[in-house]
């Protein structure tokens, strides 16, 4: 399977994760709107971004490191787990902001890859020092 494709299932796996673990521990999707949350997903979109741009900058050690199971494996785990611990341990206003600031990250993620799967956004390898 294509590397990008299988990033994307994970990111998908882990969204889905994501939203069943918060859901079921009392975070309405509804509450994700107000103007707080929407700050955190803003925030976890340019968290996204960052790091997409920091790998890009080192797409060898980027491509060693997300080579490595335990990494993909962990990262994902981390972010389908992540807003569901934070909702059990810090309540629902702490929790909605860590859910909202994943979704934010996960959804500039998923526009990103959608456009560089289409082509229109050049690959993130090319971003940093122009290289193919």
């Amino acid at each position: 399977m294509e590397p990008r494709h299988r990033d994307g299932l994970l990111a998908l796996a882990a969204t889905g994760a994501l939203l069943a673990g918060s859901v079921a521990l009392g975070v309405a999707l509804a509450s994700l709107r107000a103007p707080p949350t929407l700050a955190a997903a803003l925030t976890g979109a340019g968290g996204a971004l960052g790091i997409e741009l920091a790998m890009a900058a080192r797409p060898d050690a980027a491509r060693r490191l997300w080579a490595d199971r335990r990494v993909r494996w962990g990262g994902t785990l981390l972010v389908a787990a992540g807003g569901p611990a934070a909702v059990a341990v810090g309540g629902p206003v702490v929790g909605r902001l860590v859910v909202a600031a994943l979704l934010g990250g996960l959804f500039a993620y998923f526009l990103l890859l959608a456009g560089v799967l289409s082509g229109v956004v050049p690959v993130p390898e090319t971003w940093v020092r122009g290289e193919e």
